[in-house]
């Protein structure tokens, strides 16, 4: 009869499903194929296993079948299925029937199933050795294929991918009918080693026989040796006989006792034996001659012969093997070792318990324990950790408690670190929640800050709850969870702080610089919004060393500019329009004057306390601060019941929390609080916050260049006056061309006008226009004709209107006062 070929079988019958090898294959090698069906077969006392193993399958393609034991446990019955009873129909075409069963059982079983199955069928054996079950499958199979496989790891393993399997193949007339087998196991990662049932048989004898036979005589050897097992072996271990004992160990396991009783049985186990005997024998006489003379010599040439029957490329494999699995020996006890020196918390999980955990401190580890300090209370879920931040959060949380000290046998656990313990906090740890605003500009979504704040580790859940839109920025609060071992005002500092890098604000821009200068002046004292303008320009303009020099009032201010230096003071606000007093000073000040271009800062209150306080502990406390920005945070102050202490300026306020004995707080601007041992309690304070404040940067005429990083548009010509009706007429000279213009006023009737519109635009005659307003280029000072456009000095003006009506800052870069965001995510 000619070579067959055999395509892939389309229906699977696993006899021995259950349990053991049969279960392993069927969950993690078989159930990842596509079959027409699968039937799962064992006894009826196995049948909730074969439940479980039925639901690893797509429904409606496997089903659960039992056969009832005859004598001695044989099952000799029929194959019935599991829920109607019915005889199952094991006859289908290109159907594959795998028995993974004890070798006493096999002949019997095989006898009753194989004949029913057709012709077209094949049959596959699991097993130990491989002689006597494929001679029992061939004597009943008939012409069909008889396959030989045998798992060379036990079903402890989770996987396939690295292991090995052997295949035996069919043979003639059928040498491909493996194949799919063979796809199967390296699909999955495997690797398969081939050979005949004789070699199979002869290479296990020594493997697995001899192997199991020398690590029971050398565990019997231990535990006879009078020894205490635990104090006097165990805890005086060398990495290698830690390896060597824990292999022992296994081959004794309870679970593993009747596999490896068989494996003698089936395999030569008497001739296993004879080897390892003449083996030992002549071991031992070398010792003995040794000893005798008192030199290691004849041992040492004892290893050199034994050493010398190894190539030297495999030498180095099992070398470097072994050397591996000393290594993971000990892995448990070094990793426990480290964290115990790094003081880490760590996890301790029972084996076998996926669903329990102990979190703690590691106080001692020995050769077969480990102490930690359990911080961890309370049930999943709703739990808390008695250490660090948590420890305050437990009690506000209601989990009382104290440390407890537990000893854990290494060989019993597991150790749970790094990610996977704090995925198991997320899971354990109860969760605080906590409203938290953030300012941020109008063109940002309030959705858009949810989405930033999310993703922070030790957040569970965030949800926007409102967003208001004032003067040109968004107020934004999102519902945050933070979980119960973190810090929670810390955690709040990193979301404004992740919110703040995310969404930038643009704060201005200027003309360079023609001459630099070694300082910039602005309105004290410091700690003020005008100091962190002055901050702003200086880094700005690329003069991080300049000196800021406050002075006690805006005349100071802008006479200080004619000395060479520049100045920065405030002209606008978001929130309340012009600058009064700066108007006023612009106004009557004499001297010559252009601007530079505009800071803006955002006005924005914080609350600092000492590091380490908690801003809920302080009710009742005095809060420190400028009178005016005391009365900016007023709902601020009544909601913590705190005592309003004026002071002269918020650095003072910020000076005296920092030395003080008592606790108390104090208000101040964004990032005030370095070097003070200072913390922000709470941002963003005051009862208006997202106001913006705009500084005009003052020079002398002539200090700026052109230009840079803008565009002609940017460019804006800025004048004050004292009155709207000077503004509105000197604009009646424009009015047929198209511009920006932008106009405050204050309630004196005191405005400022931002315009792109040339005033008194070209075509006229040169000189005096009815416009009031002069081109003609003439030096700044004072004009009988009106204002100087073209570029000269700027300077005051009469304009006809009177002295000091209206005052010319010349052209310098301006934005709309509403900002616009530069996303930077």
């Amino acid at each position: 009869m000619g070579r067959q070929r055999h395509p892939r079988p389309r229906h699977l019958i696993v006899v021995g499903a259950a349990a053991g090898m049969g279960r392993w294959l069927s969950d993690n090698v078989f159930a990842s194929q596509s079959w027409d069906s699968v039937t799962l077969v064992d006894t009826v006392e196995a049948s909730a296993g074969l439940v479980e193993a039925v639901s690893r399958y797509p429904a409606g393609v496997a089903s659960a079948a039992v056969t009832e034991g005859g004598a001695d446990g044989i099952p000799l019955s029929e194959v019935r299925d599991l829920t109607s009873g019915a005889t199952t129909d094991l006859g289908r075409e290109y159907a594959v029937v795998c028995f993974a069963v004890p070798p006493r059982i096999l002949p019997a079983l095989a006898a009753r199933i194989v004949p029913g199955l057709a012709d077209t069928s094949q049959v596959l054996v699991s097993a130990q050795g491989m002689q006597a079950p494929l001679e029992a499958l061939a004597a009943v199979a008939g012409e069909r294929p008889v396959i030989g496989m045998h798992a060379l790891f036990d079903v402890g393993s989770r996987q396939l991918e690295g292991q090995a399997v052997y295949v035996v193949p069919a043979g003639d007339p059928h040498p491909n009918a493996h194949r799919w087998l063979v796809e199967l196991v390296r699909g999955l990662g495997g690797t398969v080693k081939f050979g005949t049932a004789a070699k199979h048989d002869a290479s296990m004898t020594v493997v697995q026989a001899l192997a199991h036979q020398a690590l029971l005589g050398f565990a019997g050897a231990v535990v006879s040796s009078g020894l205490d097992l635990h104090d006097d072996v165990w805890a005086a271990r060398t990495p290698l006989f830690e390896t060597l004992f824990g292999l022992a160990v296994r081959v004794l396991d309870e679970a593993q006792q009747p596999t490896v009783a068989a494996i003698q049985t089936v395999l030569d186990g008497p001739g296993a034996s004879a080897a390892l005997q003449r083996a030992a024998e002549a071991v031992a006489g070398d010792v003995a001659a040794g000893a005798a003379v008192g030199d290691p010599a004849v041992v040492e040439a004892r290893i050199a012969a034994i050493r010398e029957r190894f190539s030297g490329a495999l030498f180095d494999t099992v070398r470097g093997t072994a050397a591996a699995a000393v290594v993971a020996a000990q892995s448990k006890r070094l990793q426990l070792a480290h964290h115990q020196r790094t003081g880490q918390l760590v996890g301790i999980r029972p084996l076998g318990r996926a669903d329990a955990i102990r979190v703690g401190r590691i106080v001692e580890v020995d050769p077969v324990e480990v102490t930690i300090d359990e911080v961890l209370v309370g049930r999943r879920g709703r739990a808390a950790l008695l250490d660090g931040p948590g420890a305050q959060n437990a009690a506000r949380l209601g989990l009382g408690g104290k440390v407890r000290r537990t000893v854990f046998s290494l060989g019993h656990v597991d150790l749970v670190v790094g990610d996977d313990l704090d995925r198991e906090l997320s899971s354990w740890l109860a969760y605080l929640r906590r409203d938290v605003r953030f300012l941020v500009p109008e063109s940002v979504a309030g959705s858009g800050v949810a989405e930033v704040v999310a993703p922070v580790p030790g957040i569970g859940h965030s949800e926007l709850v409102s967003e208001v839109v004032r003067t040109g920025q968004r107020s934004v609060v999102v519902r945050v969870e933070v979980r119960v071992d973190r810090d929670v005002d810390d955690m709040v500092e990193q979301l404004r702080r992740r919110v703040g890098d995310a969404f930038r604000w643009p704060r201005g821009l200027s003309l360079p610089l023609v001459t630099p200068t070694d300082r910039v002046t602005y309105l004290g004292p410091a700690g003020t919004f005008s100091e962190v303008a002055a901050a702003h320009l200086a880094t700005d303009l690329g003069m991080p060393s300049a000196r800021l020099v406050p002075v006690d009032s805006f005349d100071q201010v802008l006479g200080s500019v004619a000395a060479g230096g520049v100045a920065v003071l405030p002209i606008t606000s978001s929130s309340s329009g012009l600058v009064s007093r700066s108007a006023d000073a612009l106004l009557r000040y004499a001297g010559d004057l252009t601007a530079g271009g505009v800071i803006d800062v955002a006005v924005r209150i914080d609350a600092y306390i000492r590091e380490d306080l908690r801003l809920d502990e302080l009710h009742g406390a005095p809060v420190y601060s400028h009178p005016q920005a005391l009365a900016q945070c007023s709902a601020f102050i009544r909601r913590w019941g705190l005592v309003p202490s004026p002071c002269a300026s918020t650095a003072d306020a910020l000076r005296t929390v920092s030395e003080s004995v008592r606790p108390a707080v104090a208000l101040a601007g964004e990032g005030r609080g370095e070097g003070l041992h200072l913390k922000v309690a709470e941002r963003e304070v005051d009862d208006l916050s997202g106001s913006v404040t705009r500084f005009l940067i003052l020079g002398l005429p002539g200090c700026f260049g052109d230009l840079v990083g803008g565009s002609a548009p940017t460019l804006r010509s800025i004048y004050l006056a004292e009155s709207l009706t000077h503004v509105a007429e000197v604009m009646g000279s424009a009015v047929g061309e198209p511009g920006f213009d932008e106009v405050l006023s204050d309630a004196a009737g005191r405005a400022l006008w931002v315009t792109s519109r040339t005033v008194g635009s070209p075509g006229g005659a040169a000189g005096r226009h009815t416009s009031g307003v002069d081109t003609t280029g003439g030096a700044a000072g004072r004009h009988t004709s009106g204002v100087d456009t073209t570029g000269g000095a700027a300077g005051r003006h009469t304009s006809g209107f009177g002295a000091a009506a209206m005052r010319s800052l010349g052209r310098a870069p301006w934005s709309p006062r509403t900002p616009v965001v530069r996303v930077e995510i």
